[in-house]
């Protein structure tokens, strides 16, 4: 399975110019074999300022997502600001390379600064995409291994990470998706903002091996992943009665 990860210019301030920017990455990574994109945080429509009202998940920018994908005939997981039911959601929309509609993902966990603006998703989302099935990360999620965890035991076999908004640097994402996927023996795409000082998009192996890794500019970057094999990395070895805290309810 080739797949690809956009690294987005941030100084698009348009929906428009967002769009239009979504679409060359998409061609450009259909172009070169990959069947699925992975854009970051708020790739679509941009992050939430203060006067941003957010779309629904069937709205105008879930539909030109789905138009990108449908005619450069590729799966997209692109980050988007949710409206639903009187709140904002930092959310993720996966559609198929025929446009449909596959998920939509709330991302779980939020920074302090982040609650008075934003709310936290309820559930996590695993999406079949070829072969493979993939389990959603957005942003501050990864700084969680629970979440990848959760995902891996419930069968995710590929972590798609939408890299946040503000950015992450190298220090801190570098090491976090390196971990998750060693401790999990699940591949990674992380997809990530074209900002000075930030970690690049980056594509890893199940070992945590570097597959593919951007430079300084925006653009997409590809690699291949090899078919899913049974993993063995530290799930076999848990011990979940020495863990049971972790999954008490919450308070």
């Amino acid at each position: 399975m080739r797949v690809a990860a956009w690294q987005a210019p941030i100084e698009l301030g348009l929906e428009a110019e967002r769009t239009a920017a979504l679409e060359r990455a998409a061609r450009s990574a259909a172009a070169a074999g990959a069947v699925l994109l992975v854009a970051p945080e708020f790739a679509l429509g941009g992050p939430p300022g203060p006067e941003a009202s957010g779309s629904a998940s069937d709205g105008p920018l879930a539909r030109a997502l789905a138009e990108i994908a449908a005619s450069a005939s590729i799966a997209i997981a692109a980050g988007y600001l949710e409206a639903c039911s009187g709140r904002l959601y930092s959310a993720a929309l996966v559609v198929g390379g025929d446009g449909r509609a596959l998920a939509n993902y709330r991302r779980t966990h939020l920074r302090p600064a982040e609650r008075e603006r934003l709310a936290a998703g309820a559930w996590l989302s695993i999406v079949p995409l070829g072969d493979r099935r993939c389990g959603l990360l957005i942003g501050y999620d990864l700084r969680f291994p629970e979440v990848a965890r959760a995902l891996a035991l419930a069968g995710a076999d590929l972590f798609l990470v939408l890299a946040g908004d503000p950015p992450e640097p190298e220090a801190v994402l570098g090491p976090l998706a390196h971990a998750r996927a060693i401790e999990n023996g699940v591949p990674l795409v992380v997809a990530a903002r074209a900002v000075p000082g930030a970690a690049p998009a980056r594509i890893l192996g199940a070992g945590g091996e570097l597959s593919a890794l951007a430079g300084a500019g925006p653009g997409t970057i590809v690699a291949d992943l090899p078919p899913a094999a049974p993993r063995e990395a530290g799930l076999a070895d848990r011990r979940p009665r020495l863990y049971q805290r972790l999954v008490a309810d919450e308070p």
